[in-house]
């Protein structure tokens, strides 16, 4: 949702996923794969309107995201986790 990219997006062959594209730009290039329509960029490329805290709701929500879907259940972050760092991310976003 937050990278407008269709999981069928044909970008994904040869064992790449969404999943797997979003992970390598974690956490230092979040902004870079953020739907533009959300944040529209400025001429050199960058998302001009990401506060820090708005780029820290954003990989904490993405955090959350990636640790969801992880392959492996066992991997996956418990919904009590996903809950705390939600309301921690509207916290800050809302502060």
């Amino acid at each position: 949702m937050f990278t407008g990219v269709s999981l069928t997006d044909e970008r994904f062959r040869d064992g790449l996923s969404l999943h797997m594209h979003v992970e390598t730009a974690f956490c230092d290039r979040v902004t870079k794969i953020i739907d533009h329509k959300m944040f529209p960029v400025n001429d050199g490329g960058e998302n001009a309107n990401v506060t820090e805290d708005v780029h820290d709701c954003l990989v904490s929500v993405i955090r959350c995201g990636l640790l969801c879907s992880k392959l492996s259940p066992k991997e996956r972050i418990r919904i009590e986790e996903v809950v705390k760092e939600l309301n921690w991310a509207r916290v800050k976003l809302l502060k």
